[in-house]
């Protein structure tokens, strides 16, 4: 469980700041502007409405990055690195990431006593040794931060740190 709330808690601060204004506005109709540190919190409800601290509204404009897929990490690794990925996510204006996984993993880490296995061995396990040695070298030269050891769920807790 604890788990899951790291990386809902990551998803939602990690990436950016949300933009807030008093009236709501439609998501397509959200144009960068000089936004108030994040987080400004703590956010609360108001009937259908998420407020900041200020008491403003606060509009979340999301995308999800899928990470269920055989090796069961935040797709699209092997081409670009995760600070590049959550720029350009951040360059349409987004400023929430939904990450996604597969419950077949989080079946996995339980059934293993609450451990994840590396990233090597989730590479080699859905890919084969010889694709998944290729893929993963490729991740890793495209992410430094992390290594073959680096497990499947510490690898969304790389964040963009610009």
């Amino acid at each position: 469980m604890r788990f899951i709330l790291a990386i809902l808690v990551f998803a939602s601060l990690a990436f950016a700041s949300p933009t807030s204004s008093s009236e709501p506005k439609p998501v397509l109709d959200v144009v960068p502007e000089k936004r108030a540190a994040w987080p400004n919190t703590p956010h609360v409800t108001s009937g259908r409405w998420v407020r900041d601290a200020t008491g403003k509204n606060i509009t979340y404009a999301g995308t999800n990055w899928p990470g269920h897929a055989d090796v069961m990490i935040p797709e699209g690794l092997q081409y670009q690195s995760i600070a590049t990925i959550v720029t350009r996510i951040k360059s349409l204006g987004m400023n929430v990431i939904r990450l996604t996984y597969a419950i077949q993993m989080i079946d996995e880490i339980y059934a293993n006593g609450g451990k994840d296995i590396t990233l090597q061995k989730a590479f080699v396990q859905a890919l084969g040794q010889t694709n998944g040695t290729k893929v993963l070298n490729q991740v890793l030269a495209k992410n430094p931060s992390l290594s073959a050891s680096t497990t499947r769920l510490q690898v969304s807790r790389f964040q963009n740190n610009g």
